[in-house]
């Protein structure tokens, strides 16, 4: 069972003295409701609805979500506080639900605490966020974060810089960092893009953590982190380098587009970077001229797996000009014989008569 004492240190060091407080009288009225499912409720923030049984939607800027866990009627979406649920056996917290909209009396008859305030109700569920184990303490950061004018920057900051707590409560702090970086009071946008570039260049943590942290840099809805995955991607380490090569390249910033270009064409490139580059140019975001960048690009790639990047690449976009091409690579007396049927392989699945002719004649030869 986690003590109330502990909860209030985590809530010092996480909210800040006045909060504690707050975190205690919220723990004490569960501890005093006994053993068994405890609920109360507490006000959200704007953009957050729900059927208050089973669905529940949550939208801000640059983000929207929606839950539902199947047990709850319809999808309507009627504002009204957020209502958490608190399952325990015995006294031991093994469940945290979530609901919002209209208040539903819990289906096992627990405790109802009633209404709480929402500044108390963060507090508190941040700090079980810092202290439960296993699924309990991720699924408590869910209704902190839609408590009205919460500040939660900076316990997030905490819980995804600690090395103790599990890589989901981690990985759930990050994406609610980015997505509450410009809140008022908070730690503020420059201050969370320190912490997520900390945890990128710490050798120390694992490399889900750190590919989070990176890929989360490269999803700032605003294009923040772009300048610095571009300066991930000429760094000594590695890792980094790889890593902000494919964000960089999935990207559809002009910026990382434009990065993504001029890099494909650098010989000195490693060869996973150039790769994951050639197969980024290809993406959703390519236009015509990607295509022939790659076209005159590939008598001067030396790799097998660029090439084969390359034709995969140009093979996916269709077009006469891309099918011309593949069907000179297939007839190419100087091409290996794996990139000759790579490239028959994707000329089979087309439509086009002229092509199938083509393909009928290099099997009858």
């Amino acid at each position: 069972m986690i003590r109330p004492l502990r909860i209030a240190l985590w809530g010092a060091v996480l909210v800040g003295t006045p909060s504690v407080a707050a975190s205690q009288s919220v723990d004490r009225l569960v501890a005093s409701a006994g053993d068994g499912t405890v609920q109360f409720h507490f006000a959200a923030r704007d953009g957050v609805c729900g059927n208050g049984s089973g669905f529940y939607r949550a939208s801000e800027v640059g983000y929207s979500s929606s839950y539902r866990s199947g047990m709850g009627g319809d999808d309507s979406c009627a504002k009204g506080p957020v209502r958490a649920v608190i399952v325990r056996a015995g006294r031991e917290i093994v469940k945290i639900e979530t609901y919002a909209g209209p208040l539903v009396r819990d289906a096992d008859g627990g405790k109802d605490l009633g209404a709480v305030s929402a500044h108390d109700a963060a507090a508190y569920l941040i700090g079980l966020a810092g202290t439960l184990d296993g699924r309990p303490a991720r699924d408590a950061m869910v209704p902190a974060m839609l408590a009205d004018s919460a500040v939660v920057t900076l316990p997030l900051t905490q819980l995804a810089r600690d090395p103790m707590r599990a890589r989901d409560v981690r990985s759930s702090a990050i994406s609610w960092l980015a997505r509450r970086r410009s809140e008022q009071g908070g730690v503020g946008a420059a201050t969370v893009q320190r912490t997520l570039d900390g945890i990128v260049r710490d050798h120390n943590e694992s490399e889900t953590i750190r590919r989070q942290a990176l890929s989360t840099l490269g999803n700032l809805d605003r294009g923040e982190g772009i300048p610095l995955l571009v300066a991930y991607a000429g760094d000594a380490d590695g890792w980094i380098a790889k890593q902000a090569f494919q964000s960089l390249a999935s990207s559809g910033d002009p910026r990382a587009r434009q990065f993504v270009r001029t890099a494909v064409r650098r010989a000195d490139l490693p060869e996973e970077s150039r790769t994951a580059a050639i197969r980024g140019i290809g993406n959703e975001y390519a236009v015509v001229a990607d295509f022939k960048l790659l076209r005159d690009l590939y008598p001067s790639v030396n790799s097998d797996q660029e090439r084969n990047a390359i034709i995969s690449t140009v093979a996916n976009a269709g077009g006469s000009e891309n099918t011309d091409w593949l069907l000179a690579i297939a007839r190419s007396p100087t091409e290996t014989a794996s990139r000759r049927r790579q490239a028959v392989s994707a000329l089979s699945r087309t439509d086009d008569p002229r092509v199938k002719e083509a393909l009928k004649g290099l099997i009858d030869r």
